[in-house]
């Protein structure tokens, strides 16, 4: 996962997942889904979920 955020509170998470399988794993997994009822309930008023596919990813890193 990355996450960023901006000094005015806007925040990003990226999270990654190896197939749409994986993706589906974390969904249903109970640890996960206590989380986010929790942050329902304490920490977020909003948000938005964006589900995407990245085709292709490449990086650069100078040495």
């Amino acid at each position: 996962m990355d996450h960023a955020q901006a000094p005015g509170g806007l925040a990003v998470t990226v999270g990654y997942f190896r197939d749409a399988d994986a993706l589906t794993e974390w969904r249903n997994n109970a640890e996960h889904r206590a989380a986010q009822n929790r942050g329902w309930a304490e920490w977020y008023q909003s948000y938005t979920l964006h589900v995407a596919r990245v085709e292709p990813s490449h990086g650069f890193m100078r040495t």
